[in-house]
C-alpha cells in the first residue's frame, strides 16, 4: 500500500505548490467569492462512485456510493466544493466567507463480514451532524472546518480541517490540498476497541487527539455553467491512538488511497 499512497500524497503536494500565490488579487476575486445579493438560492445535487477501504484502517478495498448534496446562495462556480466535503447547506455568507450546517452519513460495519474485526463490537448505520465555517484569502484558495457530533453510530466530536488551493484551465479545474481530521476518544472507542482473536491485543486507553492527516487532488470538467463531472484521489494516514489497535495492526494499514469519480448539477430555486 504505502508504493501506492506515497505518489498520491506526493501527487496532492506538487499540484498544491503549482498553484503560486501570484494570483492572490486575482480580478475575479469578489465574483468568485462574495456573491451578490440578488443572487438566488442554488440546490446542487449528484452522486459519485468510491473505490475505498472497506473500513478505516483495512487493506481491502470496495466501491461505495456518495451523494452530493450543497445548498446555497450565488451559482454553482460562486463557492468552492471539494470532493471529500459533508453534505453542506450555507445559511450565512458575507464577503469572502459562509457558515452553514455539514452532515454525513456513516455505514455500519458488522465484525462478522470479515475475520479481522471478530472481537470488535459491530457499529451500526448512523450520521455526524454539525456545522462547518469557510474562508476563502485568496480567489484560489480554501480554507474550511467542520465540527460534527456523531448520532447513532458513535458519541465523539469530529472535525476536519481542509485547505484547497484550485485554478481554472480553460473548462477544466484543477485542485488539491491537505487534510487533518481530530477526534474524540468515543470515535476510536467505537471504531478501533475490543479485542481481536489470536491478535493478543487490546487497545484499552482512548484519547481524543488527531485521528488522521492526508491530502486530495482532482480534476474538474464543466460541461456547462451548471454541469460537471470529477475525477480524483485522496490519500489518507491514520496517526494517534487507532494506530495500536489489531485491525489496524497487523490485519490492516494505516495508509490508504481513494479514487472516486462523480457528477454533479446545479439547480435554481428561483428565490432569493
Amino acid at each position: 500500500m504505502r508504493s501506492v499512497a506515497y505518489p498520491a500524497g506526493l501527487l496532492a503536494g506538487l499540484l498544491v505548490s503549482s498553484m503560486a500565490p501570484a494570483q492572490a488579487q486575482s480580478s475575479d476575486y469578489t465574483t468568485l467569492t462574495s456573491p451578490e445579493s440578488v443572487q438566488n438560492w442554488h440546490l446542487t445535487l449528484g452522486a459519485g462512485l468510491r473505490y475505498q477501504p472497506d473500513y478505516s484502517g483495512s487493506n481491502d478495498y470496495v466501491f461505495r456510493p456518495r451523494p452530493i448534496i450543497s445548498l446555497g446562495r450565488g451559482v454553482k462556480s460562486t463557492w468552492w466544493t471539494a470532493e471529500d466535503d459533508a453534505i453542506s447547506i450555507g445559511f450565512f455568507s458575507g464577503k469572502a466567507w459562509r457558515v452553514g450546517f455539514s452532515g454525513n452519513l456513516l455505514w455500519e460495519r458488522k465484525a462478522s463480514t470479515n475475520p479481522a474485526l471478530i472481537g470488535v463490537p459491530d457499529v451500526k448505520f448512523g450520521a455526524e451532524l454539525g456545522g462547518f465555517v469557510e474562508f476563502y484569502p485568496a480567489s484560489w484558495l480554501r480554507g474550511r472546518v467542520d465540527i460534527r457530533r456523531g448520532i447513532i453510530s458513535h458519541d465523539a466530536i469530529v472535525a476536519d480541517f481542509k485547505v484547497d488551493a484550485f485554478q481554472k484551465i480553460g473548462a477544466w479545474t484543477i485542485a488539491a490540498g491537505p487534510r487533518m481530521s481530530v477526534v474524540g476518544a468515543d470515535y476510536v472507542r467505537t471504531y478501533f476497541g475490543g479485542t481481536v482473536a489470536g491478535s493478543g491485543g487490546i487497545l484499552k486507553r482512548y484519547n481524543a487527539g488527531v485521528h488522521s492527516v492526508g491530502a486530495i487532488a482532482s480534476a474538474t470538467y464543466h460541461w456547462s455553467e451548471k454541469f460537471s463531472t470529477t475525477a480524483y484521489v485522496e490519500y489518507k494516514r491514520l496517526v494517534g491512538d487507532a494506530t495500536r489497535s489489531p485491525i489496524v495492526k497487523p490485519f490492516g494499514s494505516r495508509d490508504s488511497v481513494t479514487l472516486g469519480v462523480s457528477a454533479s448539477y446545479a439547480f435554481d430555486l428561483g428565490f432569493k
